[in-house]
């Protein structure tokens, strides 16, 4: 009975986590909303909505030129995208005893819109990057202050903007632009500097 007790135990443990379904919208902690949200300070609160802890990117959509963001109507939104290091966190489901098929760090979207913030389904079989890349920091820069190095560049103040918070060629990285024009940059991490060429490759997954 010993040994089958242990083996029991032994099955359950080797089996790998699974993802959770994602609880229900929610507006605690979204400083500003609906009409005027401060999308970075937001981050926290996503946070909480998911158990992967590394932030690979995050995509601002109807950017205001205060920085707010306005996701009661029109265009705004946010995404923030989290992943697990290679192999943590809920894995593809597998038969207890059975090895990985092949390493994943799977992916977890939480959006920010019209109902609040929510997680989306989780992807436990969405795969690592070709190389290591290093977690992002948390971001240095307010939407505001991005927006100012954009009147600095003459872009209208009375349009929205797509900014994104990504891993950069050279390390953390803000890209800016205006939908349908020719206003756009790229700033480092801490928006002290604009980045040019191969500096600005990169993605948020």
């Amino acid at each position: 009975m010993l040994c089958l007790a242990l083996s029991l135990w032994a099955k359950e443990k080797s089996r790998p986590e699974t993802s959770e379904p994602p609880g229900p919208p929610t507006t605690q902690g979204i400083a500003g909303y609906p009409s005027a949200v401060d999308a970075v300070a937001a981050l926290s609160a996503a946070r909480k909505l998911t158990k992967r802890p590394v932030l690979r990117g995050i995509v601002f959509d109807g950017v205001q030129g205060d920085g707010s963001i306005d996701v009661s109507e029109g265009p705004g939104r946010v995404r923030y995208t989290f992943q697990s290091e290679a192999g943590q966190g809920a894995q593809p489901a597998r038969e207890p005893g059975t090895l990985p098929k092949r390493i994943t760090c799977g992916k977890q979207n939480v959006v920010l819109r019209k109902e609040g913030l929510v997680a989306e389904a989780d992807q436990a079989d969405y795969p690592c990057a070709a190389a290591a890349i290093e977690p992002l920091p948390e971001p240095q820069c307010t939407l505001h202050e991005i927006w100012k190095q954009a009147r600095k560049r003459r872009v209208p103040r009375d349009r929205v903007a797509h900014i994104e918070y990504y891993r950069a060629k050279v390390g953390p990285a803000w890209r800016f632009e205006i939908s349908g024009t020719s206003h756009h940059f790229t700033l480092y991490g801490d928006c002290k500097r604009e980045l040019t060429g191969s500096e600005t490759h990169g993605t948020v997954p």
